[in-house]
């Protein structure tokens, strides 16, 4: 063995290991979520204080959008819109810096709720190409040096509140759900290389919804998952043929399902919101204020015109949830049962329960192995402190739900026994979804507080409420030492320097 050669070329061969263990390890928070959308790191080291002048590594500014960012490698992926342009944009990770931004114009934005934005899907990545969907465009992919790689146009889907579902990946195929209210709800799966059509899954029964897919892997299979109106239905990954499903979901679904424990877990409010069973118990004593003759109950001419049934106290009086999107005097016939023209305490009673029964709030555990109607896998339901924005956490044996209000609820996911109900601190509505690294569990607040706690056994144990002073609406990544928040306009990155 020629021992001189050994020692001239080992250096160069340590190098090489050394840079391919490093590309190896190379940290990625490929989609909404993070790996395979639950939420989870298992190696980021992300600093528990952090704000805008504690723990910054970098701060960049970004275009205006409620998407949130993903990682792979040394490149942070964000979307973005300004004016009728889509802008998807990559970011150096090291030091914030904009490699490129791109740009798609189109004549018209798609309608969205006030509190929204037109560009609210999360791009996906792998170790090629970047991945973004917009509603008022359609899908299209860059390679991560910013080149176009390919683009599927198409038509502006008709959603109310606008399109929110990000595309997922599975093997070969980009996975995006299209749910409308023009009848042409669907799954669409591409080549991820090419961007030509895998397959196609009508989805007739849904109308618009908001929910990202997933894909639940148990028992050596994988099922894609896609909660819909009144429904969560499984799918092959593959072929998208249906598998099985789930009824007993409210109207509109908004939240994204988890896995762990070996179940799936999937949640959604009521109607307008509401994440508890019952109705708020105060709507007659409010009712009665308006009693201008004191007889007890209520005529019709003594109900202002724009007078609206508050639905959640807990959120301010401006915001679109608070009360009933309706008038009080356009439900004033149906609740007057006998029709004397004086709305009673029971009459109220009977129609706040008929509209109880008609949309109820649900989190759901569903055991593998269903088949078509696949009622009885599941495991337990629970209509109690159900978020209406933000999506579960499954997390060391517990589910996580935050609500407007900073109410959090935590559910031990085997049996759905509620652990705790506990404020954290900071009120307010919330949209971003939780997310666990390290051990602890961060949760970010609309008005640009993110409060970082241990899940603790009978409470949660606050480490930090860390104010950006700024709105936060996207979820957070993480990559390695550093935790990525989007607020309004820009994008941090903190971390331990």
């Amino acid at each position: 063995m020629n021992v001189r050669f050994l020692l001239q070329t080992w250096p160069v061969v340590a190098l090489t290991l050394l840079h391919g263990a490093a590309a190896c390890a190379q940290p990625h928070w490929p989609q909404f979520r993070g790996p395979n959308g639950l939420g989870i790191s298992t190696s980021a080291e992300p600093p528990i204080q952090f704000g805008p002048d504690q723990n910054v590594l970098w701060k960049s500014a970004t275009p205006a959008g409620y998407s949130s960012p993903c990682v792979w490698g040394n490149r942070v992926f964000l979307t973005g819109v300004d004016g009728n342009n889509l802008i998807t944009l990559a970011i150096d990770r090291s030091n914030g810096k904009e490699l490129w931004r791109k740009e798609v114009a189109v004549e018209k934005l798609e309608a969205h709720h006030k509190t929204s934005s037109p560009v609210t899907a999360t791009p996906a990545a792998d170790g090629e190409r970047v991945y973004a969907y917009f509603g008022s465009f359609g899908l299209i992919a860059y390679g991560h040096d910013g080149r176009e790689a390919w683009r599927k146009p198409i038509p502006t889907p008709k959603n109310k509140y606008g399109m929110a579902a990000s595309p997922i990946l599975h093997k070969d195929a980009l996975i995006q759900l299209i749910d409308t209210d023009g009848g042409d709800s669907r799954l669409l799966a591409l080549n991820r290389k090419t961007g030509e059509p895998l397959w196609t899954q009508e989805r007739t029964r849904f109308s618009a919804g908001w929910s990202t897919p997933l894909i639940w892997s148990h028992d050596g299979e994988d099922d894609l998952v896609a909660l819909g109106i009144s429904r969560l239905m499984a799918y092959d990954p593959q072929t998208g043929a249906p598998r099985w499903w789930v009824d007993g979901f409210p109207q509109e679904t908004v939240n994204s399902p988890v896995a762990g424990d070996g179940m799936l877990f999937a949640s959604s409010a009521a109607l307008g919101g509401r994440g508890n069973e019952k109705t708020d118990p105060n709507a007659w004593r409010d009712l009665l204020k308006m009693d201008r003759n004191g007889d007890g109950k209520l005529q019709f001419d003594e109900i202002p015109d724009d007078y609206q049934l508050v639905l959640r106290s807990d959120l301010p009086k401006d915001h679109p949830g608070y009360a009933f999107p309706a008038p009080f005097k356009a439900m004033y016939k149906n609740a007057d049962t006998d029709k004397d023209d004086a709305l009673s305490e029971e009459e109220m009673k009977v129609s706040m329960a008929r509209f109880e029964t008609f949309t109820k709030p649900v989190l759901m555990a569903i055991r593998p192995g269903g088949k078509e109607d696949a009622r009885q896998n599941i495991a337990w339901e629970m209509r109690r402190g159900i978020a209406e924005i933000p999506s579960p956490l499954y997390f060391q044996g517990a589910i996580y739900m935050v609500r407007d209000g900073g109410l959090l609820t935590c559910v031990t996911a085997k049996d759905g026994t509620v652990r705790y109900q506990e404020r954290l601190g900071v009120g307010g509505q919330y949209a971003a979804t939780p997310v666990a690294a390290a051990g602890r569990i961060y949760i970010a607040s609309q008005s640009g507080t993110v409060i970082v706690f241990k899940p603790g056994a009978t409470a949660p144990e606050v480490l930090a409420r860390n104010d950006l002073r700024d709105s936060i609406m996207a979820t957070p990544a993480f990559a390695e030492n550093t935790i990525l928040v989007r607020t309004e306009g820009k994008l941090y990155a903190f971390g331990q320097r």
